[in-house]
């Protein structure tokens, strides 16, 4: 079988969670395949808990789409999964969109809870000449193309379900690079399809936000989005100090091995208050460190065109062997031990 495209592996590490329904919805699409889930979803991922709230690293969840991907020798999973998703595989929160009057009243509910559904980059929207445009930037990192077509493919795909009928759109852009062939993109959008844009976009001509949904219901409405809302009330604060300050060690570890000092400074905080303020949730810079690092080197390891050598260039480490000291330390497991027993 043909390699999957270098597009697919090219993302960032990023911090965030997404919910455990997406883990549901990737585990009922293998099985469509023929891919019992267990061969790809690691056991520590309760199914059973993906009907509620229950979220997971979005990192882990990136890993296992380009792993689902390989396995399926489908470079084009983001679309596939993306139109196989349904509003009723997300919950409460896919009863809200369910109940809603109309299309324009359900994208707005999706960007009122989107940290629900993920909290990388918020969602931001704009009504211009006749148009809405729904836009994720890059602030915190690219996630990757199999991420980004999935989200995009089944915010489309959750609107045609819920109106009944096709929606003309606008535009749609993509951050991450052009795949080999365009044309399963265009068909499917029915619009232009740009990629290695600025930020990922969604532009739906306004005439569109008045579909009505076929399904309209006021009584279930305030019922679920009393549900969500409770969700949502739990998250933890946007810009949580420990998340940004993991993103900052996975952006600084090419240049050397991050420090206390180098976290605060971008961290635009003392080294002092930076120490203080972790200390008061009962965190320490050096576990915290090694967490993000551990996050980003099990990444990287999973990109087979990489060098073990190169991997602990990416990390900061100077020399291979104390990268390999370090990952065993956090996993058990020596580094090409651990990429073996991951690919398969």
């Amino acid at each position: 079988m043909p390699a999957l495209p270098a597009r697919l592996y090219e993302r960032d590490a990023i911090q965030g969670m997404v919910p455990l329904s997406f883990l549901r919805v990737l585990a009922d699409y293998l099985q469509t395949q023929g891919v019992p889930p267990h061969e790809l979803i690691p056991r520590r991922f309760s199914l059973d808990a993906a009907q509620h709230f229950g979220r997971m690293p979005a990192e882990a969840y990136c890993g296992l789409l380009i792993r689902a991907a390989e396995r399926l020798h489908d470079p084009l999973l983001g679309l596939h999964l993306g139109q196989f998703m349904q509003p009723s595989q997300l919950g409460a929160l896919g009863y809200v969109l369910l109940a809603c009057e109309n299309l324009g009243a359900a994208l707005m509910r999706i960007q009122r809870y989107h940290r629900l559904v993920h909290d990388i980059n918020p969602i931001e929207h704009e009504l211009n000449q006749g148009q809405l445009i729904l836009r994720w930037g890059v602030a915190h990192g690219k996630p990757g193309a199999l991420f980004d077509e999935v989200g995009i493919t089944g915010i489309v795909q959750f609107g045609r379900d819920l109106c009944g009928q096709t929606l003309a759109l606008h535009a749609v852009d993509f951050v991450n690079p052009p795949p080999p062939d365009i044309r399963p993109y265009t068909a499917y959008f029915g619009c232009p399809v740009r990629f290695g844009q600025p930020v990922t976009r969604l532009v739906i001509p306004v005439e569109s936000l008045a579909a009505p949904l076929r399904q309209p219901d006021p009584t279930l409405l305030k019922l679920m989005e009393a549900q969500v809302d409770a969700a949502m009330a739990e998250l933890p604060q946007a810009g949580d100090l420990a998340e940004m300050a993991r993103r900052v060690v996975a952006h600084l570890a090419p240049q050397g091995m991050p420090e206390l000092e180098q976290v605060a400074h971008e961290l635009r905080l003392s080294p002092r208050v930076f120490y203080r303020r972790l200390a008061e949730q009962g965190l320490n810079f050096r576990e915290l460190r090694e967490a993000a690092l551990q996050q980003v080197a099990e990444m990287h390891l999973r990109d087979q065109r990489l060098t073990l050598a190169e991997v602990s260039a990416l990390l900061g480490y100077a020399e291979q062997s104390a990268f390999s000291r370090a990952f065993k330390r956090w996993t058990g497991l020596a580094p090409l031990q651990w990429r073996q027993q991951a690919i398969g």
